[in-house]
């Protein structure tokens, strides 16, 4: 079957998901239809607790650049690098809002997987192995692992990627929050204490992307959760699969794998916040249950207590595929995410094609195809949380391909 032809979601189709769900405002509680949370959860993953980097200088005052990059995730770094290969000597400013791995990219799980949430779409077979070559080439200290399931320090990766890029003469700021972007020939990028113009700019904030007021209508973040256990004793740990695939139970989806120093991390769930909320440090009953459907998997883990847990937003789009598309009117802004949980290796992928863009390649067409116009607030809170849950009790299903 067509790949976008599987992939488009009808926005009636998506409404009326939302209303068979019953309006969901009385399931979610109608006080959070009110309530805007500017705040943004910090990044307590179990990677950055085991020794955070100091964040590099921000930038001050004005200053121009040939490319200029929002975001210090793996989106963003790979493009740095992959830009700096094909073109040495440009002049590359990356400009974080808080440091480097901050993001999904810090808190994500670590595990490498070829292709996305829907399926293997042309350009994302090779996933897996375009990283693992990327971090033999580079040098990159990220405790990868090939085998039997390629994964890695997903924070150390993007410190690798970071210190690769500034070794081919990227500038890389970090605590440098963009609050607004100018369209025009150069684009102006300001922020607190700077000013940045480029000819040319990439969005790599995933997730955060709306906020900045790029795609809007068509990117969104869903916080999810994750944690992990204290190092467990090898005779439990040898009967723990090292990556642990989807499964459901009463209450929860659940994924993880083994982290290090004998310990299993896992993961579940996906929630919306009012007006793209950026902030979510995990209700009550949240970690309780998640442990409860690790227990119920592997009941030799019931006795072993989380030891680190955290939060954060992922980007999404209606379809679940990531996205590559153009803001303003100038055609100078290029935006990319929506990975719904699997931008460590697509991200990296999506690098190097956000880099072939500057010299006028087309990455693959699926990226740049038309995707659903989420509808505005309250309705947007709504529709997806109805649709997230009506997924997470398998009762709506989006369409996969290969």
């Amino acid at each position: 079957m067509d790949v976008l032809t599987t992939m488009t979601l009808t926005r009636r189709t998506f409404v009326r998901t939302a209303a068979i769900a019953g309006i969901g405002g009385a399931y979610f509680g109608g006080a959070h239809l009110l309530l805007k949370d500017e705040r943004w959860t910090p990044n307590r993953s179990f990677w950055v607790s085991r020794g955070r980097e100091p964040a590099g200088a921000p930038l001050r005052g004005e200053r121009e650049a040939d490319l200029a990059i929002i975001g210090g995730g793996v989106t963003g770094l790979s493009t740095a690098v992959h830009a700096l290969l094909r073109s040495p000597g440009l002049q590359v400013v990356i400009l974080e809002a808080q440091y480097v791995g901050f993001g999904a990219t810090g808190r994500s799980g670590g595990v490498l997987g070829n292709g996305t949430e829907m399926g293997t779409p042309p350009g994302t077979e090779d996933t897996v192995p375009f990283v693992i070559d990327l971090v033999d080439r580079l040098g990159i200290a990220c405790e990868l692992e090939r085998a039997p399931v390629a994964q890695l320090d997903p924070y150390r990766y993007a410190l690798g990627l970071k210190h690769a890029a500034e070794g081919l003469g990227a500038t890389v700021h970090e605590g440098c929050r963009v609050r607004s972007i100018e369209d025009g020939a150069p684009v102006t990028l300001r922020g607190d204490g700077f000013t940045l113009r480029a000819p040319k700019v990439i969005v790599a904030t995933n997730g955060y992307t709306p906020k900045l007021g790029i795609a809007t209508s068509r990117l969104f973040p869903a916080h999810t959760a994750a944690a992990v256990t204290g190092p467990l004793p090898r005779e439990i740990l040898r009967d723990i699969p090292d990556s642990i695939l989807v499964m459901t139970s009463g209450e929860m989806y659940m994924w993880g794998r083994k982290a290090p120093n004998g310990r299993v991390l896992v993961g579940a769930g996906a929630r919306y916040f009012y007006d793209n909320g950026l902030h979510y440090s995990g209700d009550g009953f949240l970690f309780p249950a998640l442990h409860r459907c690790m227990a119920k998997s592997f009941p030799a883990l019931a006795s072993y207590p989380f030891q680190h847990t955290w939060t954060g937003p992922m980007g999404c789009t209606a379809d679940q595929e990531p996205i590559i598309g153009i803001a303003g009117g100038s055609g100078n802004i290029i935006y990319c995410g929506g990975y719904c949980g699997h931008g460590i290796a697509m991200g990296s992928k999506a690098g190097f094609f956000l880099a072939g863009m500057l010299h006028g390649e087309k990455p693959p067409a699926w990226m740049l195809r038309p995707t659903l116009d989420l509808p505005g607030e309250p309705l947007r809170y709504i529709a997806v949380n109805a649709v997230i849950n009506l997924m997470n009790l398998g009762l709506y299903r989006m369409p996969k391909h290969d």
